[in-house]
């Protein structure tokens, strides 16, 4: 959300100097009032962006930018600013810059919160509307979420990781690099429209500024043992600074050494504490294993046992069923035969 929200930035800054570039054509260089105003608008709506987009939070960003694109395009479209320059340059960025203001708000949230939100800058805008060029900026992002029921605390959850932190950095060292020559340019242009000093005055005190640093640089390179002597000098005074950064340097050093030595010493002792660890649980499984290994083998001679016992008793009842039951049956037999040769007898 961050890098999109500043793409959107630089996107912002680039049209509205053209657009201004093309106005600044259309009249003539010594029509003060309307050069004058095209030099604001560059500046304050540059400046007002900038302030906008690259704040911490990325969500007060997005907020604030999107706000600060539909007051510029209720200012040129039917606010106070509608009709202020001959042409529509003005009117029709600041339109373009809305629509792809709400493409980016669009493509960064969810569509529930995005139709939400629309409707919040759009009530926003049409409370805080511009009033002139000076453009200023009424942040938004509190409002937004006191409309939404978000506590600050939670907003301030959202900063980001400290990369994402180390990137917000560069980027700001980077847009002041970019930013801050082309407006102090412009401002110096617009004092000089407004003020007695002609631009060929302020000119010729640039070439003076430039005719010292001349003349300073060639001081310099003519005059090669002052310069020595000076660089001498400056050795000696800062002689002892060097001296204490290189002792504060050797103590660091080996209070770094000294903790790297005991964190070495606690992870060894660490790692014998572990393996002692692993071989007693090593050795209680062993043991358990050996009980267990043991009492199976005991419940299994067990239950072999009175197998064995089973099938003896079995092979004994066997044997008796074979060898006895002829003679019962015999015994059975002769007995029924006498008794029917005593009852044919009598």
């Amino acid at each position: 959300m961050r890098i999109m929200t500043r793409e959107y930035a630089q996107q912002f800054f680039a049209q509205v100097e053209q657009a201004a570039d093309v106005l600044h054509e259309r009249y003539e260089s010594t029509d003060k009032v309307n050069q004058s105003y095209i030099l604001l608008w560059k500046i304050n709506a540059e400046e007002g962006l900038q302030a906008a987009a690259y704040q911490v939070s990325p969500m007060a960003a997005l907020i604030d930018t999107w706000v600060f694109s539909h007051q510029m395009n209720q200012f040129y479209s039917a606010g106070a600013g509608k009709g202020l320059f001959a042409t529509d340059e003005a009117t029709q960025v600041s339109a373009h810059l809305a629509k792809e203001v709400d493409k980016l708000a669009q493509s960064l949230l969810k569509k529930d919160v995005y139709v939400k939100t629309k409707v919040f800058v759009a009530d926003f805008v049409e409370k805080y509307p511009f009033t002139d060029l000076s453009m200023i900026r009424t942040p938004a992002y509190r409002a937004w979420l006191a409309a939404n029921q978000i506590s600050e605390e939670e907003a301030v959850t959202t900063l980001g990781t400290m990369p994402e932190a180390i990137g917000d950095v560069s980027d700001r060292l980077s847009l002041v690099s970019e930013q801050t020559p082309k407006i102090m340019t412009w401002k110096a242009q617009l004092l000089a429209l407004n003020s007695s000093a002609s631009i060929e005055q302020v000119n010729a005190a640039l070439n003076s500024l430039k005719v010292t640093s001349e003349s300073l640089k060639d001081f310099i390179d003519n005059n090669p043992e002052y310069m020595r002597n000076l660089a001498e000098q400056m050795a000696l005074k800062l002689q002892p600074l060097v001296e204490d950064i290189d002792q504060k340097t050797e103590e660091r050093l080996s209070q770094l050494s000294e903790e790297r030595q005991a964190l070495e010493l606690m992870v060894a002792r660490e790692r014998q504490e572990i393996a002692q660890i692993i071989t007693n649980e090593r050795e209680k499984f062993a043991q358990d294993l050996d009980h267990v290994s043991q009492e199976v083998v005991n419940l299994a001679m067990d239950k072999l046992i009175e197998l064995v016992k089973s099938t003896i008793i079995y092979f004994i009842l066997f044997i008796l069923v074979i060898f006895f039951a002829p003679l019962v049956l015999g015994y059975a037999l002769g007995k029924r035969s006498a008794v029917r040769t005593s009852t044919k007898s009598a």
